[in-house]
């Protein structure tokens, strides 16, 4: 074996052990990720969308089972119990079952924009607020598996993966099976692993073939989503940095899609080109029999900070450029983030790293933005959508 081949061998294997060492002092004493996220009273019932003493009136009738007690009295509520809270209360966030999840691609080609912190903080902020999730890391590099504490790389024998599901040289078929559990009990993921780079090359294989094998190969996410339309309210796609046939297959499966873009000059440039590039790969689907119509499309600003004129000057300029297609609130920078995502932690499921006003200024902002674009996706369900239902209502009235 080559110089080369042995260094990149050694330098995989010190960085494997380095990052068991991490997770190993993060995670200790557990193997895996274990959530201990608690809430207390106010913020339960934030959650859930009902009042501390609404709560406390069903726990007195017996519809609720009290919070959990700690020492010195503190009332709280886990992960699980609001879940329960919802169940108990008829209280469903969420699309009705006759309806399809919204599949919504966060995508831009530029590495560096966030793509996979925002999938990861989205994911959390959704199921925090009682939403079921799948997650589908379409991208190679897998960081959205790392930070669902899946290891790509232990995946590799393993044959119920998204790269054997979209390799037209696999037999396996049934996508149901490689969708796995997360820390989150209602957040699934669809891992990344090392074989979906194989996958890219065997679906551009295709093209060699023509006509429906090329077809078929453009429509594998597609389909294996369609299989579980039902099951979950949002679907979310990492697609990788580029716009091969995985990412073709992410662009033919999305109902939605939210483009990160930081306020910086070349971010900026690079996506007019993203954009135009898009266009033209929907087209090429639309060539081939995949009709793509989404139902929104965002820009979202991320990693801003305000006090940089260039980046101020930047978000003035998108502002203008993007109009009614741009988020109304950025996503500032924050060491919060950054230390969240160094622990493979969104901040939901984190403690403050520096003083807790910082740290709830951070989660506020997510929280503006990602209801955003929770809005959008509600107007995808009949049964949630606020314009469809005034629209019904102005129709009956003119009636």
């Amino acid at each position: 074996m080559s110089y080369t081949v042995n260094t990149l061998r050694n330098m995989t294997r010190s960085c494997e052990m380095m990052r068991d060492r991490v997770k190993a002092v993060v995670f200790k004493p557990d193997e895996r990720k274990v959530l201990d996220i608690t809430f207390g009273p106010t913020a339960a019932a934030e959650l859930v969308g009902r009042t501390p003493e609404a709560l406390a009136k069903a726990e007195k009738e017996g519809r609720l089972a009290p919070p959990k007690q700690l020492n010195n009295g503190r009332r709280y509520y886990t992960l699980e119990d609001l879940t329960h809270i919802r169940r108990a209360l008829n209280i469903h966030p969420g699309k009705l079952a006759h309806e399809n999840a919204v599949v919504v691609a966060v995508q831009n080609f530029k590495g560096g924009v966030g793509k996979s912190t925002i999938t990861k903080h989205f994911a959390d902020f959704l199921a925090l607020n009682g939403y079921s999730v799948l997650v589908i890391d379409c991208d190679p590099q897998a960081s959205t598996t790392t930070m669902f504490d899946i290891q790509p790389e232990a995946l590799i024998d393993e044959e119920e993966t998204l790269g054997n599901f979209l390799s037209p040289r696999s037999t396996f078929d049934d996508f149901r099976k490689a969708i796995r559990e997360t820390a989150w009990p209602t957040i699934k993921i669809v891992p990344s692993s090392l074989g979906l780079q194989d996958a890219e090359w065997d679906l551009t294989a295709t093209l060699t073939e023509g006509g429906q094998a090329v077809r078929e190969g453009l429509q594998r996410l597609r389909i294996g989503i369609d299989s579980i339309i039902k099951d979950f309210d949002v679907v979310l796609l990492d697609p990788p940095p580029a716009m091969g046939f995985l990412g073709l297959n992410v662009m033919a499966a999305a109902t939605g899609m939210l483009i990160p873009v930081p306020a910086r000059q070349l971010d900026y440039l690079s996506t007019i080109h993203f954009m135009d590039t898009i266009a033209e790969n929907i087209e090429i689907l639309e060539d081939h029999g995949t009709p793509v119509d989404y139902g929104f499309i965002r820009v979202v600003c991320s990693a801003y900070t305000p006090s940089k004129p260039g980046e101020a000057d930047m978000w003035k300029m998108m502002k203008a450029t993007y109009a009614n297609f741009l988020l109304n609130q950025p996503i500032l920078a924050s060491e919060e983030i950054k230390n969240a995502t160094q622990a493979f932690r969104s901040i939901y499921e984190s403690k403050p790293s520096a003083a807790h006003a910082t740290y709830q200024r951070c989660r506020d902002n997510l929280n503006a933005v990602f209801g955003e674009v929770l809005n959008e996706i509600h107007e995808q369900w009949p049964s949630k959508s606020i314009s469809r239902r005034s629209s019904d209502t102005a129709g009956s009235v003119a009636a």
